[in-house]
């Protein structure tokens, strides 16, 4: 039989006779300190933890990005609207571009462009339409509505609107 290194199991402590035996407890209490001293202690991993940092960054970075990219009102504001005689010398500008457009496609091919794109322009917004020799230009910005009828003068068309635009951003 193999040689063990194990203790021999404690004797059974005699039936009690109604004195405590302060030996017995003893003798239990230090098999008990033996016993525990024997077992080996469990590993301790003592480096540090950063996942719960590593988390954080993540979420405020995460948070940051949908903040950028939703631009939620509650948080960027709203602009504030544009005056009416605002819109209306936008919407202007931009029509006289495209009329500029059309007459340049006029006078290089002697005819209307079909639409305006094929002017070269834009037609986000606006609504050309050709009649004969002559088209209308209608265009909307907000609640303001105006049309052009070709025939009258663009320069007249456009009026002071540069001159507003340009006193805005002042």
């Amino acid at each position: 039989m193999p040689h063990s290194s194990r203790q021999p199991p404690p004797q059974p402590a005699p039936p009690p006779t109604g004195k405590p035996d302060r030996r017995a407890l003893l003798q239990a209490y230090q098999e008990v300190v033996r016993a525990t001293k024997q077992k080996p202690a469990p590993i301790v991993d003592s480096r540090p933890t950063h996942r719960p940092f590593w988390i954080a960054m993540g979420l405020t970075i995460a948070g940051l990005t949908a903040l950028l990219v939703f631009q939620p009102r509650w948080f960027f504001g709203q602009p504030a609207p544009e005056p009416p005689q605002l819109q209306e010398a936008s919407l202007r500008i931009r029509m006289y571009v495209e009329i500029d457009h059309i007459d340049r496609f006029k006078s290089t091919n002697g005819r209307l462009p079909t639409t305006l794109i094929e002017a070269g322009g834009d037609s986000t917004g606006l609504q050309y339409a050709p009649r004969g020799e002559g088209y209308t230009l209608s265009g909307r910005n907000g609640v303001i509505r105006l049309s052009y009828t070709s025939g009258t003068s663009a320069e007249a068309f456009l009026g002071n609107s540069y001159q507003l635009i340009r006193e805005r951003t002042k």
